[in-house]
């Protein structure tokens, strides 16, 4: 399995976090949709929440008093790649959970990487009580991230007929980004990722680092305000967003 090594991952969280959410960071664009996103699926939530694939269980925070929750991860992503630390170790695809034992679900950029991503949506389906909500959010136009352990993207219609195949009606969904803004997302990736590049082969064109604290933020807040001044457009969204509910 490959896998980014402790020494480069706790270079690249600690980076990440200096510049959070600023424009400086290539990921601007979808970072600044993070709390809005976990405030909006997460603060009219009550009983048992179950986040799967929870990382760093950040949803957490934006639960009422109302909520009980439930980090379930992977083992060796926990350990191995993340370094943190769930309720529940668990594999997606088979969760150790009683039927109807649980009232909400969330699944939050997780089912790009299962290798089998009908069998977690089953297994959902199982552990919610009927009219039990799951809020699923994937990647569509992004890059492979987590690799090897990246196998799918979905169209909102490929979502939305896996929702009626599993038996849930589809209550929101929202497309995430406008073209103008996956468009920046992808180029600062992959401004970032070949310059890293050269600066692991010590390459002359290394000293093009300098020039990205200036082009990643103009990027950023060209597409920005592109997006705004333009109408809404669904064509190439940078990921998807829905509350599906297990019909009774």
């Amino acid at each position: 399995m490959q896998k980014p090594s402790r020494t480069t991952a706790s270079r690249t969280r600690t980076l990440s976090h200096l510049i959070g959410k600023t424009i400086l960071h290539p990921q601007w664009i979808t970072l600044r949709h993070d709390e809005h996103t976990l405030k909006t699926v997460c603060s009219n939530l009550n009983g048992i929440v179950a986040d799967i694939g929870c990382a760093d269980a950040r949803p957490k925070r934006y639960l009422g008093p109302q909520a009980s929750y439930l980090g379930i991860d992977y083992y060796a992503t926990s350990t191995e790649w993340y370094e943190t630390q769930p309720d529940v170790f668990a594999d997606a695809q088979a969760l150790p959970l009683k039927s109807q034992s649980l009232d909400h679900t969330l699944l939050l950029d997780v089912l790009e990487h299962l290798p089998e991503p009908d069998r977690c949506l089953a297994e959902i389906h199982r552990v919610l009580k009927p009219g039990g909500s799951l809020a699923i959010q994937v990647p569509f136009h992004y890059p492979l991230h987590d690799v090897p352990l990246d196998f799918h993207r979905w169209t909102r219609f490929g979502l939305l007929e896996a929702a009626g195949r599993h038996g849930f009606s589809v209550k929101e969904e929202t497309a995430l980004g406008h073209p103008l803004e996956s468009a920046a997302l992808s180029a600062n990736i992959a401004l970032s990722k070949t310059v890293l590049n050269w600066i692991a082969q010590k390459h002359v064109l290394s000293i093009s680092l300098l020039l990205l604290p200036v082009l990643i933020p103009a990027i950023n807040l060209l597409a920005w305000t592109g997006a705004r001044l333009s109408r809404e457009d669904d064509m190439m969204p940078f990921g998807y967003r829905m509350i599906w509910i297990k019909n009774p």
